[in-house]
């Protein structure tokens, strides 16, 4: 856990202490340069809790996420993706059980200061195992940086606070919901 925390610290840190590029007229810019059209590709690793509310399954990597949308620095963001990450579980049985994790989510933001952004978005989760399918609903709230680079790609992170709807848990063989934290670190590269 302290580890996880260090992580988020030194990535914000780096995150929000970027300082927006000075124009020849002295004053700060916000927007990338040379960009025709906003549609960036990308993607992303998510950080946080498991899914399963209701029973600790430990922080780490919870997500890998190719993403496309509209994206322009110092306005906000539209852009939609489509998470995986596989993992192993153990439940009281004993027998390990794989799992198979999607999410299609859904994100919109608005810069607020310069480099800042707030944002809102749904996911569509789904796991499939040996033990039974499920399929849930998330809605979240968060807030990100971006730092520039090369005038047509940028890095991000943000963390975002996840309301998870009620699902069937077939770990724990009853109906959980709840909440969890994600952090996210990615890249994204316009296409035009």
């Amino acid at each position: 856990m302290k580890r996880f925390l260090a992580i988020i610290a030194v990535c914000a840190a780096v995150a929000f202490g970027q300082t927006a590029p000075t124009t020849d007229l002295g004053s700060s810019s916000t927007t990338t340069v040379n960009i025709h059209v906003p549609i960036f590709v990308g993607g992303a690793l998510g950080f946080g809790s498991g899914t399963g509310v209701g029973k600790e399954r430990g922080l780490g990597l919870r997500q890998i996420e190719p993403m496309i949308g509209f994206w322009y620095p110092g306005f906000g963001f539209l852009r939609a993706g489509y998470g995986f990450f596989d993992y192993s579980e153990k439940p009281d049985n004993g027998k390990k059980t794989d799992i198979e994790h999607s999410d299609f989510d859904i994100e919109i933001g608005v810069h607020l200061l310069g480099q800042l952004y707030l944002m809102g978005g749904y996911s569509r989760s789904k796991e499939l195992s040996d033990l039974g399918d499920v399929a849930w609903n998330e809605w979240a709230a968060g807030v990100g940086s971006i730092l520039s680079l090369f005038g047509k790609a940028m890095l991000f992170a943000e963390i975002s606070y996840r309301w998870v709807s009620d699902h069937y848990d077939p770990f724990l063989n009853e109906s959980v919901e709840g909440t969890r934290l994600q952090f996210n670190i990615g890249f994204a590269t316009y296409l035009y």
